[in-house]
């Protein structure tokens, strides 16, 4: 019994230890998974986006005889085709509107005098907050550290062709073979548990497609209505802040408002009236998301309630930034469908 107790006693002591030590390790497991996301999971999640994005076009070209291979090829062509079309057509006039939006925040930063009446401004709703001063800061930064920028720029783009190429091979596989997958799933499951993956799968493969394609819908309406609500009020560079917008209303809740960070910095540079119009927009726009657009579209989509959605979406910003606060939605509603089934 004595020597039970003293065993027992090691053993805890031995995985209390074992406890500190992988504590102590955590960052270089959190290096490690960042590594994964960074190899692995990020061309995955886009691939299966865009496979959703462009999958209806692949069944097209199916449905009018040619065979799987052909077909991907050809939509991966189509799709990479019709791209750099957008790209080249609004390329000019972006990196102009771009160059000239660098220049105006530049200026506002380097104008002491605007940036302090910038700053007075939010003081006056906001006074603990502050967001432009550390604005300031990292510009400042960025400048006196401007080579190595541009070394890590250097590498950033290597990476961004390495995974780009590796989207593209994803995407070719997933449109190739797509609905194999799931009867070879189906095929190594055992035979009690066919029938229950059978469903998850495509419940799953229907939760993702409603999703995405729900997505792709809600970012273009509000890039549309940003577009005229700048163009009426005045905001320059409406294309180019539209275009930021129906990238981030990609991420739910949060991606809209982080597209209005620029365009109210420079409403404030502005003037009062100016960002008096901007409230108003963003009132109007925010109203008929919430209560037009999205019920419209992502009803059927996504049943999850809103509250849940956002605190699902900050823990996943928190966590692993925006890429993860696109992905835990659609990852929560399929972990939802395989909890109801299996309680069916």
């Amino acid at each position: 019994m004595f020597k039970n107790n003293i065993l027992k006693n090691l053993l805890i002591i031995n995985l209390v230890l074992l406890g500190i030590i992988l504590f102590g390790k955590m960052f270089f497991l959190h290096k490690f998974i960042r590594i994964l996301s960074k190899s692995f999971l990020t061309p995955l999640i886009f691939s299966l986006f865009l496979y959703y994005i462009i999958k209806p076009l692949n069944v097209i070209i199916i449905k009018n005889g040619l065979k799987p291979t052909a077909s991907a090829l050809l939509t991966l062509t189509l799709g990479l085709s019709i791209s750099i079309g957008v790209i080249t057509l609004f390329s000019n006039y972006i990196a102009i509107e771009f160059n000239g939006i660098i220049k105006e925040l530049t200026t506002i930063v380097k104008n002491q005098e605007s940036m302090n009446n910038i700053i007075n401004k939010i003081d006056t709703f906001i006074p603990t907050l502050g967001i432009y001063k550390t604005f300031t800061r990292i510009i400042n930064t960025y400048m006196q550290n401007l080579v190595h920028n541009l070394l890590l720029t250097v590498n950033y783009t290597i990476y961004t062709f390495s995974t780009l190429f590796l989207v593209l091979v994803i995407l070719f596989y997933l449109l190739k073979d797509g609905p194999k997958f799931k009867d070879k799933i189906i095929y190594i499951t055992p035979k009690k548990f066919k029938k229950f993956v059978s469903q998850t799968l495509t419940a799953s493969n229907n939760v993702l497609d409603s999703y995405v394609t729900g997505q792709a819908k809600v970012a273009l309406s509000l890039s549309i209505m940003i577009f005229i609500a700048y163009k009426i009020i005045g905001i320059p560079s409406a294309l180019l802040f539209s275009s930021l917008t129906f990238v981030l209303a990609f991420i739910p809740f949060i991606g809209f408002l982080v597209s209005m960070i620029i365009p109210t910095i420079i409403a404030l540079s502005m003037g009062w009236v100016m960002l008096l119009k901007l409230v108003i927009v963003f009132i109007i726009v925010q109203t008929l998301k919430g209560r037009v657009v999205v019920p419209a579209i992502m009803s059927k989509a996504m049943n999850i309630h809103p509250l849940t959605d956002i605190f699902l979406v900050i823990g996943a910003v928190a966590v692993g930034g925006p890429l993860a606060a696109f992905a835990i939605v659609p990852t929560y509603a399929i972990i939802k469908t395989i909890f109801f089934k299996l309680h069916e």
